[in-house]
């Protein structure tokens, strides 16, 4: 954004300065112009956006939201996607596409659109205090982990993930953080190994008072996207990673409950500034008949436990 800032925006910066208990030259600095500008972006209302797939441009039915969204099914040609499909070794496809407006004369960005199979293998992992130390049990260190330090892995997990990921796994990563943390998450995924997937992140708005809202969203959790994947895929066998921070284990749960037949495995990791009580780890397990739901402390203790769960959902999608 290279307008001045509006009272508004001047006025959230001015609050995350003071909640995370940093000077003007933290708030200067490029990490936190680079995390915030997109909070900070206005939204414009009433834009056609198109789709471009090879030499294919697509436009959507519908126009940009007043807050700036858009959502849209495009569709193309089976002969289009084959012209410009990308095929691993193991099989999976991604597409990639290109957004534009004004009649695709000016550029928005490209993606890769992940083609999943209706079987096969599908991980569901959270991302703060999963696979990246976020602290957000602590409000303070929450936000200054999300706008002021360079994003960190949880040690090992992605060699996990990867290992899954060779095997023929799908990933989904379903999160708390709010849509405009989209690009470093990316990077941090790419910059620290960890499979590419399909993300799933909170809407939000500046409109919403950032602070309140950051804290409110990680409450919600992320029950509705999971219910929308297991829908849409029903023949798929799903794993589900997350960590004992906020209400993993409780919705993962309630996932199993109602997919039952799709949900195969639940991994919580129990963080040591908000460990898993007895009585709670209790509860999940006797709630959870099989054991499908298994508590791990690192990614090593994921590997091993996870392992009999992983081997035979591989071995039973080769043998179907």
């Amino acid at each position: 954004q290279t307008s001045p800032l509006t009272l508004r925006q001047r006025m959230m910066v001015k609050m995350l300065g003071k909640t995370m208990k940093v000077d003007e030259e933290s708030l200067r600095g490029e990490i936190f112009q680079n995390r915030v500008s997109p909070f900070l972006a206005e939204a414009e209302k009433g834009l056609e956006i198109q789709v471009a797939v090879g030499d294919t441009t697509v436009t959507l039915r519908k126009r940009t939201r007043k807050n700036g969204h858009f959502f849209g099914s495009p569709r193309f040609d089976q002969s289009v996607i084959n012209e410009v499909v990308r095929t691993d070794d193991l099989g999976r496809q991604r597409v990639p596409y290109s957004l534009s407006i004004n009649d695709g004369t000016e550029e928005l960005g490209e993606g890769l659109a992940h083609l999943i199979p209706q079987q096969g293998i599908s991980v569901i992992s959270d991302i703060d205090d999963t696979i990246k130390e976020t602290r957000v049990v602590d409000r303070r260190e929450l936000l200054v982990n999300t706008f002021l330090r360079d994003f960190r892995s949880v040690s090992g997990m992605a060699d996990v993930y990867r290992e899954w990921h060779d095997s023929g796994a799908e990933f989904h990563y379903v999160s708390s953080s709010p849509w405009q943390l989209f690009d470093p998450l990316h990077q941090h995924q790419r910059d620290h190994g960890f499979p590419s997937g399909t993300m799933h992140l909170r809407n939000f708005r500046l409109r919403d008072q950032l602070l309140k809202r950051v804290m409110m969203i990680r409450r919600r959790g992320k029950a509705t996207a999971i219910h929308r994947m297991l829908k849409d895929l029903p023949d798929r066998k799903f794993i589900l990673v997350g960590d004992s921070a906020e209400k993993d284990p409780e919705i993962y749960l309630k996932a199993w409950r109602r997919h039952p037949d799709q949900v195969k495995g639940i991994f919580i990791r129990d963080l040591q500034e908000r460990p898993m009580i007895e009585e709670r780890a209790r509860k999940l397990v006797e709630s959870s008949s099989d054991s499908i739901c298994t508590i791990f402390k690192d990614a090593e203790d994921l590997a091993r436990d996870a392992t009999p769960v992983f081997s035979g959902l591989t071995l039973a999608t080769a043998v179907s």
